[in-house]
């Protein structure tokens, strides 16, 4: 099954998509390095990244400790940046989450770990050490460069 983006070159190979996490989305807003390369990867259309309204208010929450030392403009500005790499979808429903539970420790990552399977995607790129460990699909940044880039093989 074909995805609706296509590769510039006409290659039919369909674009991963990729649930990013809140922590990576902060990590390449706020610093050169890799997760910065993913952002970029996405607005360029190498890859559908995709996250939730949910991640997102996690994201903006991060942003505006005083250690970023953000105005307000600027807040606004990486959040548009945001929106221009990736999709935002609505969270799974609080009552639909009961069901996942059972699978983590930490209530605040089922609410990713219920979106990532529920939008269908090839990845889970995330810090997280617990959802790299418990999610089999989860993988780090790097090693999801590294798949996109076509430095991996793994499917």
């Amino acid at each position: 099954m074909r995805s609706s983006r296509e590769s510039g070159e006409g290659s039919g190979k369909r674009h991963l998509k990729v649930f990013v996490d809140a922590n990576i989305i902060v990590s390449g807003l706020a610093f050169e390095g890799n997760e910065a390369l993913l952002l970029k990867l996405g607005a360029v259309g190498l890859c559908r990244l995709v996250t939730t309204r949910y991640v997102m208010e996690e994201v903006a929450r991060v942003l505006r400790a005083e250690e970023f030392r953000l105005k307000p403009d600027e807040l606004t500005s990486l959040l548009s940046f945001v929106r221009r790499c990736m999709e935002i979808h609505e969270g799974v429903k609080w009552e639909e989450l009961s069901e996942y539970l059972p699978r983590l420790d930490d209530e605040k990552d089922v609410h990713v770990l219920a979106a990532f399977e529920r939008l269908n995607c090839d990845i889970l790129v995330t810090g997280d050490k617990k959802l790299l460990r418990k999610v089999r699909k989860a993988k780090t940044t790097r090693q999801t460069l590294n798949r996109l880039l076509g430095k991996d093989s793994e499917d």
